[in-house]
C-alpha cells in the first residue's frame, strides 16, 4: 500500500476534499486536486504578499547612487557591495544588465559586476523572504550561507582569468523604469501592485505547471518509496537536480512547488536544485554576450554550475 504526503492539508484542504469527495473520484484523484488548488493558492498568495512588499520598499532605495558608489570600488569593498546591491535590486534581468554593463564601462571589474549579477538572482530580497516563508528558517539560513559562499568562490576563481580582454561594447536600449520619482506612499504601493501583477503573470504557467508535478508525485507515488531511492543515493541525486536546474529558466516563483515537494524528500536535494535553478538565469546569460564574448559568458556559467553542484554536495553532510 502506498502511503502519500497528502494527509495534512489544513482546514482549506480539509474542506476541499470533503467537496471532492461527493464526486465519488478515486482517493489518488482526489488528492492530487485538493494538493493543486491548496498548493496554488497558498503560493501564488504568499508570492504576492512578498513580491508587494519588495516592491514598495525598494522604492524608497536610491539605486543610482549605490550603483555611482560602487563604481568608485575595487577589490573586497566592492565585491561586499556589489552582494548588498544584488540583494536589493530589482532581480529582472533587462535591469540588471544595463546597470552592470554600465559598471563594467567606467572600470568596475567584471569579476565584480558578475559577482552583482549572481547576487541579484540567488539572493533578491524576494527569494530570500520567499524562501524564509516557502521552507521555513533553518532552510532559508542554509539558502543564504549556501549563496554567499557560493559567492565567495565566484568571485575567488573568476580573479584568476582575464575576464577584462571578453568585454564588448553595448549600448542600453530599454532602460527598466521602477517609478521611484513618485514620492506618495499611495503612488509607490500602486506601482508595486503594478509590478507584483507582471512578474506573476509571466510566472503563472510555470507556477501552475510545478504544482501539477509536485501534486501528481505527492498523490500517485509512494513518497517513503521515492524519499529511501535518494537518501540511499544523495550524492548522484545532487548532480541529477543540478543538472535539471541549470539550463531551465527559472526563480523562486517557478520552483516553489518542486522546492516543497522536495523537502519532503531530501533538503540536501531541495538545497542544491534551489541553487542550481536560481545561480544562473538563461534569459540574462543570452543577454550577456551582447556585453561580454561568449567564453568569458561560458566561463561564468561553467563556474557558477559547478561551484552550486559543490555546495550542493556539501550541503548533505550538513543538513544530514
Amino acid at each position: 500500500m502506498h502511503v502519500h504526503a497528502g494527509h495534512n492539508h489544513g482546514f482549506l484542504g480539509e474542506w476541499i476534499e470533503s467537496l471532492i469527495e461527493g464526486f465519488s473520484l478515486p482517493h489518488t484523484v482526489s488528492e492530487f486536486i485538493t494538493h493543486f488548488i491548496v498548493d496554488t493558492l497558498t503560493i501564488f498568495v504568499l508570492l504576492a504578499v512578498i513580491m508587494t512588499a519588495v516592491y514598495f520598499i525598494s522604492s524608497y532605495i536610491n539605486m543610482e547612487k549605490l550603483h555611482h558608489t560602487l563604481a568608485r570600488l575595487n577589490s573586497v569593498p566592492g565585491f561586499l557591495l556589489a552582494v548588498a546591491a544584488g540583494t536589493i535590486s530589482p532581480f529582472c534581468s533587462c535591469s540588471i544588465l544595463p546597470v552592470l554593463i554600465g559598471l563594467i564601462s567606467v572600470g568596475v571589474p567584471v569579476r565584480i559586476c558578475l559577482c552583482y549579477l549572481t547576487s541579484s538572482s540567488l539572493l533578491n530580497l524576494t527569494a530570500i523572504l520567499s524562501v524564509f516563508a516557502i521552507a521555513g528558517p533553518s532552510f532559508g539560513a542554509a539558502y543564504v550561507a549556501a549563496s554567499l559562499v557560493i559567492l565567495i568562490l565566484l568571485a575567488l576563481i573568476l580573479k584568476l582569468f582575464p575576464l577584462e580582454q571578453g568585454v564588448k561594447r553595448y549600448e542600453c536600449e530599454h532602460p527598466h523604469e521602477h517609478h521611484a520619482h513618485e514620492k506618495t506612499a499611495g503612488a509607490r504601493f500602486h506601482h508595486a501592485l503594478l509590478d507584483m501583477l507582471a512578474v506573476l503573470r509571466k510566472c503563472a504557467v510555470f507556477i501552475l505547471l510545478g504544482v501539477a508535478l509536485s501534486s501528481a508525485v505527492m498523490a500517485f507515488f509512494s513518497l517513503d518509496t521515492i524519499t529511501k531511492i535518494v537518501n540511499d543515493n544523495e550524492l548522484l541525486s545532487t548532480a541529477i537536480v543540478t543538472l535539471i536546474g541549470l539550463p531551465i529558466h527559472s526563480d523562486i516563483f517557478s520552483i516553489a512547488p518542486v522546492l516543497l515537494l522536495l523537502l519532503k524528500i531530501s533538503p540536501a536535494v531541495a538545497l542544491t536544485f534551489t541553487l542550481s535553478s536560481m545561480v544562473i538565469s538563461v534569459p540574462s546569460a543570452i543577454l550577456l554576450t551582447r556585453a561580454l564574448r561568449i567564453r568569458v559568458v561560458l566561463l561564468y556559467c561553467g563556474v557558477a554550475a559547478v561551484v552550486s553542484l559543490l555546495v550542493g554536495m556539501a550541503s548533505i553532510f550538513i543538513l544530514g
